[in-house]
């Protein structure tokens, strides 16, 4: 049925028709007979014709005036202006724009075609302005008249011929929209989008959405859009509705013989064409496939079984199918409908209020407009339950405080088709406070993590969840504010259960925070992992678990950690660094390489992704190049790092970069490093390759050049502090003595003999030297070490022994001249003890 403000528009502008056609046969004393065109004489006398009004065959042209269009009739005006009085003829001039860019909403009106909002808008304010000037438009004035006084008693008048389809176009059975009321808020990119893929060669489109959002006002629009415009080539538009509820202020109604089951929608579709509705599904599909329509079926939800989707994964012929539901189909082609926007829902609100004359609302301002329409979700459904409220005389506020009727009407039939994962990922979600990831809910709840990622992919299909990813590199999930209140009602779990869940989700907080304060310790260390939220702190800890079992050798575990964080963590670059390395301790080199390669697609600025990899690269492949590439992209993203500099270095070596090599390691011997073990492997580095470029350029011939290299490790000797050097690094000083002296006894070497003296003399005195610290700290444990540099406080610090394990020492505990040697970087010994709670601290602290 036509809405009132249908009718009124109707009437106003047949009012304008008698009024125009009134001041066209004033003329007929001044203009005879023939003044119609050939082609209007026609038209008009066809239109005669056909009409099923009495006596309506015309016997001149001003009588065939009632049979032409307001557009018609305008043009005839314009041609016999000059006959008019002064009067009228100025001022129809000044209103002939205004009634030419009417008669597109005329037409619309008359052949009930959708309008807009700002269609509405344009009829009524030319209505009000031509009567300003009534002495000109008397029957227009007085229908405005009737229907200021009593909107509702204008639809008692008999205006039959609204519903009728325009002339000329092809069959459909498009209904009159249900916002006839205030025209349609124009969605210009939906529309776009749905007619485009309407013509496009996919066979099914589903307009997709919640309850309430304007699925069937898009649809409609859009189809009525499509017959207007003629851009098609179907034969027919058959529109068929499985709605079977509708809102209304007090309830949620049922609609009588509405269509429940697919096989009732079937016999809709046939009746439309035919009686015999027998074996409806194969007719239908025979009409489908001997002609080409346009099937829209409106709340598919309500009816979707199996039977229909076998149907639509099979549109016979070159017909197509568009469906409306808030339940995804699969495998079609979608157009997602969101609720309006804010300024969308303000004018929606804006034109039910003024439609409706709801003088309580009328004078509301922008933002408190904005405030109702926001509780409501800016859906168009909401808005006008909202205004229908409000006119039964609810106040306003009590409507959007607590919509639960209409959040149930919204929702209803798609919790009832959630599978069990989906209905448990929601019960689970339901009673957080936040947003949380994948990780993140597999922690709180320990339920299978295939489990919940089957059901938030469920979710996110059925417009339940939205996804948060403010960080940019992590996902989060929540519900939509609007189903949440609903989901609160309906899914509960026991207090049991929601106390464990919360309690777990208490402590994620304390977990994060644990795992910020270990990464700035040594990042380089492959222990330590790089956390940037709460879900990769809790990976990080399974994570650290999974390289302890690979160390072990427990690789089947270690796996079924990497496989789990894969799903619930997928993102997070650090779980494929891990798995790298668990891959090469299996001695899979291809899986580590695309493991790695992984890792840097996910976060490619991460300088120790390139380190490991060039590191793995050395080690496992031996393929020197492609390490140093990796350690030089480490080294751009972190210039200042000794450690990417000692392990360029070493793959420099290896290269028989030897020059290169040295030429860092030089350099960073010069700086303070940070301690002694760092001192100790740059040291140890270098002498490994002094002796390694000795041998090979010995090697090569007698043209290389051994003097260069000699006296740079003589200076390098002269200037080395005995005290870094360990047991390993004197094996080292041995070996680079044999090389060269196997040099020496080829050729002659000047500066070879100086070196080999400075290493007899240096071997000599370590191993006198170590024979002392054995018997002066044997009641210390053996234990030497220097204070770390990062994390010193002033009153406390930590020993790192040569093993780079650490030790609280504290300040009170030693003399202030051991404290002062201690800062000043030199060695000393010390003794081990544990605390009251276990941890390992330095007593007995001597210099050496």
């Amino acid at each position: 049925m036509s809405s009132y403000q249908r009718v009124a528009l109707f009437i106003f502008f047949d009012s304008i028709e008698k009024d125009l056609v009134t001041h066209i046969r004033s003329l007929a004393g001044l203009v005879t007979t023939g003044f119609l065109s050939a082609q209007e004489r026609d038209k008009a006398a066809q239109r005669a014709e056909k009409s099923d009004e009495p006596g309506t065959v015309a016997k001149d042209d001003f009588e065939l005036l009632y049979q032409l269009d307001l557009g018609d009739k305008i043009a005839i005006a314009q041609r016999l202006k000059q006959h008019f009085g002064d009067g009228f003829r100025k001022h129809f001039s000044a209103k002939a724009a205004s009634l030419q860019a009417a008669v597109p909403v005329r037409n619309s009106v008359m052949h009930g075609r959708p309008l807009t909002v700002e269609e509405h808008a344009t009829a009524f304010a030319l209505a009000n302005d031509l009567v300003k000037s009534n002495g000109f438009w008397p029957v227009l004035h007085k229908a405005l008249v009737d229907y200021n006084t009593d909107p509702e008693a204008i639809t008692r008048r008999a205006v039959s011929f609204l519903e009728h389809p325009s002339e000329g176009g092809i069959f459909h059975n498009l209904p009159l929209p249900d916002y006839d009321d205030t025209g349609f808020v124009p969605r210009p990119q939906l529309e776009q989008e749905l007619k485009k893929k309407i013509l496009s060669r996919h066979p099914v489109v589903t307009v997709l959405g919640d309850g309430g959002n304007g699925k069937t006002a898009l649809t409609v629009q859009a189809l009525y859009s499509l017959v207007n415009s003629g851009d098609h080539d179907f034969d027919a538009i058959v529109w068929v509705s499985a709605k079977s509820s509708k809102l209304t202020v007090g309830e949620i109604q049922r609609i009588e013989h509405a269509i429940t089951t697919s096989m009732g929608l079937f016999e809709e579709v046939v009746g439309i064409f035919e009686e015999d509705k027998s074996n409806p599904m194969s007719r239908v599909r025979q009409l489908l496939e001997n002609n080409k329509i346009l099937l829209a079926i409106d709340n598919l939800e309500t009816v979707l079984d199996d039977t229909i989707r076998d149907f639509v994964s099979d549109i016979p012929g070159q017909s197509k199918v568009v469906l409306t539901s808030r339940i995804p189909v699969g495998g079609d082609l979608t157009v997602e409908v969101k609720p309006l926007t804010d300024n969308e829902g303000e004018i929606y609100l804006r034109a039910l209020i003024k439609s409706y004359s709801i003088k309580t609302l009328s004078s509301l301002r922008q933002d408190e407009l904005r405030y109702f329409a926001s509780r409501l979700e800016r859906r168009p459904l909401l808005l006008k339950w909202f205004c229908m409220g409000v006119i039964a005389g609810l106040p306003a506020s009590k409507i959007v405080s607590n919509p639960e009727m209409a959040l149930r009407f919204c929702l209803e039939n798609v919790f009832d088709a959630l599978s069990p994962d989906a209905t448990m990922t929601l019960s689970l979600m339901s009673i957080l406070p936040r947003a949380v990831s994948l990780g993140v809910l597999h922690y709180v709840s320990s339920t299978d993590i295939r489990k919940l990622e089957a059901g938030v992919a469920e979710l996110l299909k059925f417009s339940i969840l939205e996804t948060e990813n403010q960080s940019g590199y992590e996902l989060n999930y929540r519900i939509k504010p609007f189903a949440r209140a609903y989901v609160a009602r309906i899914l509960r779990l026991t207090a049991e259960a929601q106390e464990a869940v919360i309690r777990k989700f208490r402590g994620l907080s304390f977990a994060y925070q644990a795992e910020r304060g270990a990464e700035g310790q040594e990042k380089y260390n492959f222990r330590n992992f790089t956390v940037r939220s709460i879900s990769e702190a809790l990976a990080a800890g399974k994570l650290r678990e999974a390289v302890k079992l690979a160390y072990n050798d427990e690789f089947e575990a270690a796996n079924a950690i990497i496989d789990t964080l894969k799903v619930s963590n997928h993102d997070y670059f650090e779980v494929f660094r891990t798995d790298a390395f668990i891959r090469f301790r299996q001695h899979d080199f291809a899986g580590a390489t695309d493991a790695y390669r992984s890792a840097l697609e996910l976060s490619p600025e991460t300088p120790q992704l390139y380190f490991f990899f060039g590191g793995f690269l050395l080690r496992g492949y031996g393929d020197c190049p492609a390490a140093i590439a990796q350690f030089e992209e480490a080294l751009k993203r972190d210039p200042e790092s000794t450690d990417v500099k000692r392990e360029l270095a070493r793959a420099k070596m290896f290269d028989y970069d030897f020059e290169g090599a040295m030429k860092i390691l030089s350099l960073e011997m010069t700086k303070p490093l940070s301690n002694m073990r760092t001192k100790l492997i740059f040291a140890d580095l270098q002498t490994q390759n002094f002796q390694r470029m000795i041998t090979h350029k010995s090697a090569v011939g007698i043209d290389a050049d051994l003097e260069a290299p000699c006296l740079a490790f003589a200076d390098f000797l002269v200037t080395l502090d005995p005290r870094i050097v360990d047991s390993k690094m004197t094996e080292h000083l041995r070996k680079a003595r044999s090389s060269i002296v196997q040099a020496l006894h080829i050729r002659s070497v000047r500066a070879g003999a100086r070196v080999v003296a400075l290493l007899d003399k240096l071997i000599g005195e370590l191993e006198a030297s170590r024979d002392d610290t054995t018997d002066h700290c044997a009641s210390a444990s053996g234990l030497l070490g220097t204070l770390k540099e990062k994390g010193r406080k002033p009153n406390f610090g930590f020993l790192v022994d040569r093993s780079n394990r650490e030790y609280f020492v504290a300040r009170a505990m030693v003399s202030d001249l051991v404290w002062e040697g201690l800062e000043g970087g030199k060695i000393a010994s010390f003794e081990v003890e544990l605390d009251n709670q276990g941890r390992p601290r330095a007593t007995n602290v001597h210099l050496i």
